[in-house]
């Protein structure tokens, strides 16, 4: 008799990108960020100048996490968006909350982000 029983459950990270007003690309993080998925982290942290990292729906944030969104923040304007209490005491005990933007939830993240005018387009 097994004593033991194995949970599975899906594990990984994903993310969907998309296009806001003013330049600013929304990157919604789905998952557990950790030594095995942060490469998807940086991925969607590569390209673009003003982003908004909505980590509203990530379960868990580990220090290679934490050290992605510190080196995203210095190539480019960040806007964190939290929502679960993991991902904040993840920023909080690194000392990260204190680097950057963090916005409770996307809307506020996406907010802070001063609107850069359209070409053609009076502010």
């Amino acid at each position: 008799m097994n004593c033991f029983r194995t949970i599975e459950e899906p594990s990984g990270l994903t993310f969907t990108t998309t296009q806001r007003p003013g330049g600013i690309r929304v990157i919604t993080l789905v998952g557990d960020v950790d030594a095995a998925t942060v490469h998807t982290l940086d991925e969607a942290l590569a390209a673009g100048e003003r982003l908004v990292a909505d980590l509203t729906r990530v379960s868990f944030l580990s220090c290679a996490g934490v050290r992605s969104l510190l080196e995203a923040n210095t190539r480019t304007e960040l806007a964190v968006a939290v929502g679960g209490h993991a991902v904040t005491r993840s920023l909080e005990a690194t000392g990260a909350d204190r680097l950057l933007a963090v916005h409770r939830g996307t809307g506020a993240a996406v907010a802070a982000l001063t609107p850069v005018p359209e070409p053609g387009r009076e502010a």
